[in-house]
């Protein structure tokens, strides 16, 4: 009888720790469906706030956009109504500087046959300030009459066989005398070659290098000639001149920036050079 019981009793603790496992299990696995359930719900609270600070940020950056467009239309408009000003500007400065040369030539001719007329030597001297003083003014006046033309776009190279020496030599005539004037040896070497360029400007950029070096040299030679270089051409002015300083050989190409004339030279208001640079660039030369 006692042995039946003991076995009863063990049977019976063997089924209870048997239910605890299965309790135990149980409870694990619920916790553990629990603890998903609070992560996926935590994940879609995530997903959620996510998504509105996506459909923020989008609105901001429609906006910002929408801004810019704005923002580049009234630019585009700007810069619109600034290129019609600069237009007028330069067909009106073009009209009224061609203009003025046609008086101004008038009055050179006019001073010419009041200069034949002179015997005094005051008179003459004074006829020749006179006469300085309007080529002066007539070289700025056609320089002003380039730089509209170019900003203007009216005034385009036509490129074509350009001989050296058809410029060399008309060059030569037209300073001889200012180099005779400043008592300077003043020698334009002759060449057979032909280049390929536009005359017109070519002939404008040798023209304001040589009134640039007879200007401010003082004492000694102004020399043009050609060198070549390789397959290259290179014409060059050379002169006895105080030269560029390293710091201002830059800014001596922009508009009105003059270099130190010597004494008593006020001829100039500084846009030879810039000429010079304007006609290179859009005027290429090569040899012919």
């Amino acid at each position: 009888m006692t042995d039946t019981k003991t076995t009863r009793i063990a049977a019976l603790e063997r089924e209870a720790e048997k239910l605890r496992k299965i309790n135990a299990a149980l409870m694990s696995r619920v916790e553990r469906s629990t603890d998903q359930q609070l992560n996926a719900f935590s994940l879609f609270e995530t997903a959620i706030a996510l998504d509105q600070q996506v459909r923020d940020r989008t609105q901001q950056l429609k906006q910002a956009l929408q801004s810019l467009e704005k923002t580049n239309g009234r630019l585009l408009q700007a810069k619109q109504q600034a290129e019609a000003a600069s237009s007028l500007k330069s067909s009106v400065l073009v009209s009224v500087t061609h203009d003025l040369l046609q008086p101004l030539n008038a009055a050179r001719l006019t001073l010419s046959a009041l200069t034949e007329m002179a015997t005094e030597p005051k008179s003459v001297a004074l006829t020749d300030q006179i006469d300085r003083s309007l080529a002066t003014l007539e070289d700025m006046l056609r320089t002003l009459l380039d730089i509209s033309k170019l900003d203007a776009g009216v005034l385009r190279p036509e490129f074509g066989p350009v001989a050296i020496a058809s410029l060399f030599e008309p060059l030569q005539q037209e300073f001889v005398a200012t180099a005779a004037k400043r008592n300077l040896d003043f020698r334009i070497m002759p060449s057979s070659a032909v280049v390929r360029s536009d005359p017109l400007m070519l002939r404008r950029i040798l023209q304001n290098l040589l009134a640039n070096a007879l200007r401010y040299t003082q004492r000694g030679t102004v020399l043009m000639g050609c060198r070549l270089k390789g397959d290259d051409i290179c014409i060059e002015v050379h002169d006895t001149g105080p030269g560029i300083p390293e710091a201002q050989r830059e800014a001596i190409f922009v508009e009105f920036q003059r270099g130190d004339a010597g004494a008593g030279d006020k001829a100039g208001i500084g846009l030879g050079l810039s000429i010079v640079r304007r006609f290179a660039t859009c005027s290429a030369i090569t040899s012919g």
